[in-house]
């Protein structure tokens, strides 16, 4: 499969984006797919279609040396291969990520799946 051949996901809408539930993972919680996965909330515990953003940037503990860093740009990043792939192993669809061009965030993104039918049809 190439590039071309991947759906795309497109963006989400700047109100959509405003509107929906940001999560900012902890550095414990990214040492691999299974700890960021279990960081992000239960899609099934969310309406369908709830849009969930998954910051770039650790939460680190507050410190001075790292708030200097920090203001230099030298914050702690979290790559974009794993965030969406924590969202997919969380059970999230339509996972997409790309630069919020309002406020150059690197994003990571997906939705709250429908409800499943609870009996068999």
């Amino acid at each position: 499969m190439t590039a071309r051949d991947r759906p795309h996901v497109p963006l989400p809408p700047a109100k959509l984006r405003a509107d929906a539930k940001v999560v900012v993972l902890a550095p414990n919680e990214i040492a691999d797919i299974a700890s960021a996965a279990r960081a992000l909330p239960d899609p099934r515990e969310l309406p369908e279609g709830r849009l969930v953003l998954v910051g770039p940037t650790v939460r680190e503990p507050r410190s001075i040396a790292k708030s200097v860093l920090a203001a230099f740009g030298r914050a702690k990043t979290i790559p974009r291969w794993l965030r969406c792939s924590a969202l997919v192993a969380r059970g999230y669809v339509r996972v997409g990520a790309s630069v919020d061009p309002d406020t150059k965030e690197d994003l990571a993104w997906g939705y709250a799946p429908a409800a499943s039918p609870t009996e068999p049809c």
